[in-house]
């Protein structure tokens, strides 16, 4: 039985069908729902966002489209959910994302935690997305991996 899910989102086709997966979960066992997009960070914009050295005007920009973009996620997953009958919680993390999401999961006591096969980046088309391995690897509850393909909606759950 879950109890507390955790969907990872990044505005992606395949983390819209992991949202969809995670809700038809969520609707099945009566669960909460919380959806993350995590802002992927290198050191320098970590040590901006760590106050250790302050942004010039053109890494400010570059932080601040990163903010919007994210805030537009995770309202535009809320809509979905909504229109699918459910609430979520939706949470804004930067850093690391395999990382970030393996930690709000323990922070949760997540029971499951969804992430698509892979996300927007070229390579991880090829391959089970590096993000979502890492979280296979390091998860310590259940971890669903939706691929490209069929939905719950699909299936008729």
């Amino acid at each position: 039985m879950f109890r507390t899910v955790l969907v990872a989102v990044d505005g992606s086709e395949i983390s819209h069908r992991a949202l969809e997966e995670a809700l038809a979960v969520a609707r099945a066992m009566q669960a909460s729902v919380h959806a993350v997009h995590v802002v992927q960070t290198g050191v320098y914009p970590t040590m901006i966002l760590n106050n250790l050295e302050p942004p010039d005007i053109a890494q400010q920009a570059v932080l601040d489209s990163l903010e919007r973009e994210a805030d537009e996620i995770l309202a535009d997953t809320d809509r979905r959910a909504a229109a699918a009958g459910l609430r979520i919680t939706p949470h804004k993390r930067w850093g690391h994302p395999g990382a970030e999401i393996i930690a709000l999961a323990q922070e949760l006591s997540a029971d499951l935690t969804v992430v698509g096969s892979h996300g927007r980046g070229r390579l991880d088309r090829l391959f089970l997305g590096s993000v979502s391995s890492y979280v296979v690897d390091h998860a310590t509850s259940t971890v669903m991996v939706v691929r490209a393909g069929p939905t719950a909606q699909d299936h008729g759950r």
